[in-house]
């Protein structure tokens, strides 16, 4: 069964990463994402979608939360576009306004970060440990 959750109305990528279903996959694409954005407008926020399906249930991990990109243009944040959260594919312009987009966002270089601790921790977990 599919249960429907929702995050609080300002909640970022940031706060939700240790909840992601397969973080460094599901971090990796968002970034290319960002990065288009940035390539073309000089900037990249995301937001993610506030409703949508958690994991399956008793399970801590398995958001892969719908996200949208936006960029800053003359002092006014603008929407470049939005993305599924598994399938990391464009929706359409109906689709961008018509999703529940959190109101806190998460910069290009937070996610960034956020990323590169996480290959860190895996680099780490996966090193051979002396006696």
């Amino acid at each position: 069964m599919i249960r429907k959750t929702h995050l609080p109305p300002d909640a970022t990528l940031i706060q939700v990463a240790g909840e992601l279903a397969e973080p460094e996959a599901y971090l990796r694409r968002l970034l290319g994402n960002m990065r288009f954005c940035q390539k073309r407008h000089g900037d990249a926020l995301v937001r993610i979608g506030v409703t949508g399906k958690a994991g399956a249930k008793g399970s801590a991990k398995g958001r892969s939360p719908s996200y949208r990109i936006d960029y800053h243009a003359d002092g006014v944040v603008t929407v470049f576009n939005g993305f599924g959260g598994t399938s990391h594919s464009a929706f359409t312009e109906t689709n961008v306004r018509e999703t529940n987009w959190s109101r806190g966002h998460a910069t290009i270089q937070e996610v960034q970060r956020l990323y590169d601790d996480l290959r860190k921790d895996e680099l780490h977990k996966d090193a051979p440990r002396e006696p």
